[in-house]
């Protein structure tokens, strides 16, 4: 058994001695400058889109080819086999298995697993491992192919897959790693709702993503009350607050539906609430006052009750990889965390800030969350879309 190591040692080192015959005196320069094209600094895009929205797209446009003349380039030195043939091969392979693998595993198993703040981060390695196994799936076919008409191809071809797919696929991991954030996960606490100690007084109204109507609840638990048959479908249906059209010192609840950006069709639901709430920052900053859907309802984070006084400021950023952020004017410290991958991306939307500096906010399409900027918490409290948080007047928080 040594003996065949050592023999496997020898050839190595032989190959690595002959590899000239391949041209590899020629090819550093290349591998240099294909290098410098993948490694571009992924900010310079950042205007144009999120770093991981141009990681894709070159990988699928451009990343594929590169990716498989560097395979097939591997595949013939390692097992004396035509370099051009391989090249060809492989260069079909991975265009073929990586626009397979975004049609299905992110338009199509993304979508139907049952992923949440909770675990989400068991879902995403669990994809890691699924994706590289697809690939050698996939692309088994094609390096069989090179391998045909030579002894014992089948085991030889299994080796040789295992091999350049798992170095290709190490380096296009590392890739998307470094577009991706997941500072969600990294930075911050996921913990239970009991530990996040929100404050009693404030009732939340929202549209269940179960049958579409306007149920409530009160923020620290408890049973959800059904109070309006709304029976949304649309994902970008959204709650929103504003004064009632009788009583200035009163609110009216109202929901938006049927929404064509940006704005749609509005249904009240409760009028002349007594209570205390914080319109949305477009309908304040805007003349007529504008409400817009989940997907436009990002920015400044506005506050309800005394949340007003808060040394806290927050803001919702429009894309998923700009996450929330918070900082303190008095102290200057800053807290930030978002959630992009390429099995998941969650965008943060309908965000207030509340008493006691917590903020309420719809994380994804329909879960409502709470984060705790001082101690870097966040809890998933239940599922939901268009949270609007209320204080009854009968309470007064301190």
């Amino acid at each position: 058994m040594s003996s065949n190591k050592g023999m496997a040692t020898d050839i190595f080192f032989r190959r690595l001695r002959v590899s000239n015959s391949f041209g590899f005196k020629s090819r550093p320069l290349l591998f240099l400058v294909l290098f410098g094209i993948v490694a571009f600094p992924l900010h310079a895009w950042a205007n144009g889109g999120t770093p991981l929205m141009w990681t894709t797209s070159l990988h699928l446009l451009f990343g594929n080819a590169i990716i498989g003349v560097c395979e097939g380039v591997l595949l013939a030195w390692l097992f004396s086999l035509p370099e051009r043939k391989c090249i060809a091969t492989m260069v079909v392979a991975n265009y073929a298995s990586a626009w397979l693998g975004v049609l299905f595993i992110q338009e199509t198993v993304v979508d139907a697993l049952p992923m949440d703040l909770t675990n989400e981060w068991m879902w995403f390695w669990g994809m890691v491992a699924a994706t590289y196994c697809m690939t050698l799936l996939l692309e088994w076919p094609f390096i069989a192919r090179c391998f045909r008409g030579t002894q014992n191809w089948f085991r030889r071809s299994v080796q040789a897959s295992l091999v350049v797919q798992s170095v290709s696929y190490i380096l296009l991991f590392g890739w998307y790693w470094l577009a991706s954030d997941t500072s969600l996960y990294s930075r911050m606490n996921v913990v239970a709702s009991a530990d996040l100690a929100l404050p009693e007084s404030v009732l939340v109204y929202f549209i269940s993503p179960a049958d579409g109507d306007v149920y409530r609840r009160q923020l620290t638990g408890g049973s959800e009350q059904k109070i309006f048959d709304l029976h949304s479908t649309n994902r970008n249906d959204v709650l929103f607050i504003r004064q009632s059209r009788t009583d200035s010192n009163r609110w009216d609840l109202v929901a938006s539906v049927d929404i064509a950006w940006p704005c749609g069709r509005y249904v009240d639901v409760l009028t002349n609430m007594m209570v205390e709430a914080a319109p949305d920052w477009n309908s304040i900053h805007n003349d007529p006052p504008r409400y817009e859907g989940t997907r436009s309802n990002f920015g400044e984070v506005q506050s309800l009750g005394s949340a007003t006084n808060s040394h806290w400021k927050f803001w919702a950023g429009f894309r998923a990889i700009n996450g929330l952020e918070a900082s303190n004017k008095t102290t200057g410290e800053s807290v930030r965390f978002s959630y992009e991958t390429p099995f998941g991306r969650w965008y943060v939307r309908n965000a207030v800030h509340l008493p006691s500096d917590k903020v309420l906010f719809q994380l994804g399409r329909d879960q409502i969350c709470a984060f705790d900027p001082v101690r870097r918490r966040v809890g998933l409290l239940w599922k939901g879309r268009g949270p609007v948080p209320v204080i009854e007047k009968t309470h007064v928080e301190q």
